[in-house]
């Protein structure tokens, strides 16, 4: 067993208590996570022994002059590894901050200087390796990575031990010198400064590449080809109220991507009357996406078993070729609790027909809707434990089947898998699941004709979430799973609202990714469109990503996720909306 240890500094500590280290975790140079159980020992001798949340703290405690301690790790391996925690930046808000890699040790290792060893690595790394590229930085990047530098450099030698070694030296004593409290607090300062301007440094890095490359697709392809779809639930149509009725219905105007594009020839026409109750797509929504994910599922379809109800979903397709939106048709197989079928807990310990009903079901389903779907999403989730608690074999055998079904059914569609937590954070806490990295892997090395690989990204919720990340992180991500040489389909949620959403199948609630974020909805709107705006310009500057999902159009309908609407649960477009249709407007087919 191994265990890994970092040493907050008291100085430091007001900044470690607002970072959310009960789900840090450890990963390899893979960047798979291992399972981590995380515990702090507090110095302070009032405070009541170790604990494993922040909870479990006295309420005095964090703002008491002793409160820092020894944050510990432990793993089943004492091999070298890398730290990932979420902290939160000056300006920018909440973002993993990743160590570099560090010796399991049993002194511990310094926190505060780790992590700010880790962002002037992150930034400096990548900086040269995309120069090396042909990117161009500019001078309000290199004044940000000095500067950082600088204070990083202050931080590993602050000038009261530089001063205090000195005086040791010159009175012959230079081995005694002891701890001091002054060199700390400049250490621990220096540090905090270095973090906060080096992760600026990184998103003026992330901005940079992004519209360069961006220029550099253009030059070859005035509009891109890639999908930017709006998620979409066939529940929605025996209950959605008309979300456009108090507001003017709009038509293409000349020269703009829906009065050019092929795919969109039918939009002038089909627009009149799409707000009209009993429509399924908001007439705004159409001008801010060329592609539609329309959730084609099975816990939807089928609630009780051999009784199919495809009717919403021909609604729903029926009305997305008219206004000529490509489909992404999917997740066939939704593996999260609560989206599978009820019945399907009689079939707990019976996989042969468990498999049976699956195959039943995906068969019925491709047949009734071959030619309607432009692209199949299989199946999401299954790299993750889910409802059916199946084991590693079973798995594959299930995804497998699905993905053979839909071949068998529907040869010339693509078809897709998609993974839930691309990072991996799941394995942090839980020994179930697969590694999302090599799930993917296998399967494309199945040989079943695998079209690309779905990435499911939920930024900001309390269950099932992925870290929030910088655009610089994110982009090396993207990149990782490069490395698979597939396309990439990438679905981004992110709440828009604080609080429970009753219009959401999923009841899990939105955390806020900035600690300036109030409880006020347009401060939570503004949140959204601020954090998905690097990510989606940083996915469309890729050329292998084909597709990205906006995962949510309208609040008032019923979805998913809570609160990821372009329109709010009051009708209201949200900043995001009018982001994308200027992003459409200006650049996609």
């Amino acid at each position: 067993m191994g265990q890994m240890h970092f040493h907050v500094s008291d100085a430091a500590a007001e900044f470690f208590h607002n970072c959310r280290w009960k789900d840090a975790y450890l990963c390899g140079i893979e960047g798979v996570p291992w399972q981590t159980r995380n515990m702090f020992h507090p110095t302070d001798p009032s405070a009541s022994g170790p604990v494993s949340t922040p909870e479990d703290l006295p309420a005095d405690f964090q703002s008491g002059d002793h409160a820092g301690g020894r944050l510990t790790l432990t793993r089943n391996v004492a091999t070298s590894a890398k730290l990932l925690i979420t902290c939160p930046i000056d300006g920018i808000g909440y973002r993993v901050l990743t160590t570099c890699s560090l010796r399991c040790l049993d002194t511990p290792h310094r926190l505060i200087i780790e992590l700010a060893r880790g962002s002037c690595y992150r930034v400096r790394t990548q900086a040269d390796t995309w120069q090396r590229g042909g990117l161009s930085l500019n001078e309000h990047f290199d004044a940000l990575l000095i500067e950082g530098t600088r204070h990083f450099l202050d931080a590993l030698q602050p000038a009261a031990a530089v001063a205090a070694a000195k005086e040791a030296a010159k009175s012959g004593a230079a081995d005694l010198v002891e701890s001091n409290p002054q060199a700390d607090i400049e250490s621990a300062q220096s540090a905090i400064r270095a973090i906060t301007i080096l992760e600026q440094a990184a998103a003026e890095l992330g901005e940079l590449f992004s519209t360069q490359s961006m220029a550099f697709r253009r030059s070859r392809e005035p509009r891109l080809s890639t999908m930017m779809a709006v998620g979409i639930s066939p529940e929605c149509c025996a209950s959605r109220q008309s979300v456009g009725a108090s507001r003017t219905n709009h038509t293409a105007t000349p020269g703009t991507p829906a009065a050019k594009s092929g795919s969109t020839a039918m939009l002038n026409d089909a627009l009149v009357g799409v707000d009209e109750p009993g429509s399924v797509i908001d007439s705004d929504i159409i001008h801010a996406f060329n592609a539609a994910a329309v959730r084609i599922s099975w816990g939807d379809i089928e609630t009780a078993s051999g009784t199919p109800d495809f009717g919403p979903v021909s609604k729903v397709l029926d009305e997305c070729a008219s206004v000529g939106l490509r489909v992404i048709g999917g997740p066939v197989i939704d593996h999260r609790e609560g989206l599978l079928p009820e019945w399907l807990t009689l079939m707990d310990n019976d996989f042969e027909r468990l498999l049976t009903s699956m195959t039943n079901f995906v068969e019925a389903t491709v047949n009734r809707f071959r030619g309607q779907v432009h692209l199949w999403n299989a199946a999401s989730g299954l790299n993750v434990s889910g409802p059916m608690r199946l084991d590693d074999e079973q798995v594959m055998r299930f995804s497998i089947g699905v993905l053979q079904t839909i071949r068998r059914c529907d040869p010339t569609t693509p078809v897709i898998m998609s993974i839930e937590q691309p990072c991996g954070e799941y394995l942090a806490r839980h020994a179930d699941g697969i590694s999302p990295i090599h799930f993917a892997d296998a399967l494309l090395r199945s040989g079943l004709g695998l079209a690309g690989i779905g990435l499911n990204f939920r930024f900001g919720y309390d269950h099932g979430e992925t870290h929030p990340r910088s655009a610089l992180e994110f982009a090396q991500l993207i990149d990782r799973w490069g490395t698979l040489n597939a396309p990439l389909l990438v679905q981004l949620s992110i709440p828009g609202d604080p609080g429970l959403d009753p219009a959401a199948r999923l009841k899990t609630f939105p955390v806020s990714l900035s600690p300036e974020t109030d409880g006020r909805a347009d401060a939570w709107a503004r949140q959204q469109q601020e954090f998905a705006q690097p990510l989606i310009e940083t996915l469309l500057a890729k050329q292998i990503v084909h597709a990205v999902v906006w995962d949510g159009a309208s609040d008032q309908a019923p979805h998913v996720m809570p609160h990821t609407g372009v329109i709010d649960a009051s009708g209201r477009p949200r900043p995001v909306l009018s982001y994308l249709t200027k992003l459409r407007e200006e650049m996609l087919m």
